[in-house]
């Protein structure tokens, strides 16, 4: 199979961030925190080594909510009835974006603290 132009290539890409804009509530919602956080960014007038911090966390949520959404819908395709082994699987990929969620308010309370009080 051929591979399809660069161009081609961003703009899947680009449906695909769109669909998950539309479609999963949760991504909605950390879109809503990366929003906040950049105006944050800019209000507060953080170095830019804690705002790269704090938009490399930022993305590496909402790309771990793409790959979830990823998990999920490919264990819906394989096992459509339930089946505790594919909870499983669902869960922890869930899990892997509850701790990288955790992991971005640890870093923005510590960086954001210093500005706030």
């Amino acid at each position: 199979m051929r591979k399809p132009p660069i161009h081609k290539s961003f703009w899947n890409a680009i449906k695909g961030a769109v669909w998950m804009l539309r479609s999963e509530r949760n991504f909605q919602i950390e879109v809503l925190a990366l929003i906040i956080n950049l105006l944050l960014i800019v209000y507060l007038k953080v170095t830019e080594l804690e705002a790269a911090l704090i938009l490399v966390v930022s993305f590496s949520v909402l790309s771990l909510e793409i790959l979830n959404t990823c998990v999920e819908k490919i264990c819906d395709i394989v096992q459509p009835n339930f089946d505790e082994r594919i909870k499983i699987i669902k869960d922890m990929a869930a899990g892997s974006v509850f701790l990288m969620a955790m992991a971005s308010v640890v870093v923005g309370v510590l960086i954001y603290s210093k500005y706030l009080f």
